[in-house]
């Protein structure tokens, strides 16, 4: 490319200088600048000729090759329908309150002589129910537990309260008795009584119509040793006199018959007064004596037990041969007077 351009421009040269001849014609003055702009022109003239004739090869593309049909399989999804859930809402039934009554009093347990005790025929004893006030008035000293109806079983007809009683406290209240002479089951029913003199039990009725009861069975010659030394004139559990703090075998433990064991218990003087060897002594006091040696009634105290501090004693029994529920009765005692009355209890099964 460049060759051409050199040898046009050569020619363009050659006739500006040959137009100068010998003619004396002065020959048109063709200026430089005259030359340089043909020689633009040219140049452009055989480039875009270049451009136009060259031909662009094109290279012929391969026919695409069919490609195999492939079917795809079906596939049916199922639908799965999602319900609702419903808001569940609370069945709320209203229970109409029950409402209290002034005077009321409910059975908590026979703390002494339970259901069918074996006595013997004019046997003494001291029974004693925990009693507790299940009503919204305040028992006080003025309210009386009566005898209501059955065997009075030799017993008051009306004990005062020591104290008073708040609602819902419990108080332990006992009552002096004496088995009859002749053999059987024998029942006397006990109630409350205010200071107005309505008699009133337990039940959720107003005024409570079910009683607490003292029940027996009398039994000639059951067991040997049981008639008590000291009359039961002195404290009762829970009035400050003394606390049971245990006794092992527990209240209504079952037994053989003709089973020996042993019994401890330990008790705490609430007195005010230490309880000397001198003073006090350790006795049986009533129910059925089943000592292994019935002859072992009354023993000094180990040692001296001043207010607060505790005692503890054991005793050897034998239980009867007899069927039946036998009640023992101990105490800490100052002359007659028993100032801690303690109660063992055996069941004896066939």
């Amino acid at each position: 490319m460049k060759t051409k351009i050199l040898i046009l421009l050569s020619i363009l040269l050659l006739i500006a200088g040959c137009q100068g001849g010998p003619s004396g014609k002065s020959a048109p003055t063709i200026s430089a600048e005259q030359v340089q702009e043909w020689a633009q022109q040219t140049v452009q003239a055989m480039v875009s000729s270049s451009v136009i004739n060259t031909a662009i090869p094109v290279i012929p593309q391969s026919s695409p090759t069919a490609m195999p049909l492939i079917l795809q399989p079906t596939i049916s999804i199922p639908t799965i329908a999602i319900a609702t859930p419903r808001p569940m809402i609370p069945t709320v039934s209203f229970v109409q309150p029950v409402q209290k009554v002034c005077d009321q009093m409910g059975f908590v347990t026979d703390v002494t002589i339970p259901d069918n005790t074996v006595l013997q025929p004019n046997q003494t004893f001291q029974k004693v129910w925990r009693i507790q006030n299940t009503g919204t008035c305040t028992w006080t000293p003025a309210y009386q537990f009566v005898f209501s109806s059955g065997h009075q079983l030799s017993g008051i007809t009306a004990v005062n309260l020591p104290r008073n009683v708040a609602p819902n406290e419990t108080i332990d209240i006992s009552v002096d008795m004496q088995a009859p002479g002749a053999n059987g089951t024998y029942q006397g029913f006990w109630k409350m009584r205010n200071a107005s003199g309505s008699v009133f039990g337990t039940g959720p009725a107003a005024g409570g119509n079910d009683s607490v009861w003292a029940k027996i069975s009398v039994t000639e010659g059951s067991y040997q040793g049981s008639v008590p030394i000291y009359a039961p004139t002195g404290g009762v559990i829970g009035t400050g006199t003394c606390s049971i703090v245990d006794i092992v075998p527990g209240t209504n433990s079952s037994f053989y018959a003709n089973q020996e064991a042993d019994f401890s218990v330990t008790v705490r003087n609430d007195s005010n007064s230490v309880w000397t060897r001198a003073d006090y002594d350790i006795a049986f006091t009533g129910g059925t004596n089943y000592l292994k040696r019935p002859d072992g009634v009354r023993f000094d105290v180990l040692n001296d037990v001043a207010p607060g501090q505790t005692l503890t004693f054991g005793l050897d029994i034998v239980t009867p041969s007899n069927y039946g529920t036998y009640s023992m009765q101990w105490g800490i005692v100052k002359g007659y007077e028993i100032v801690c009355p303690i109660y063992f209890t055996a069941n004896v099964n066939k």
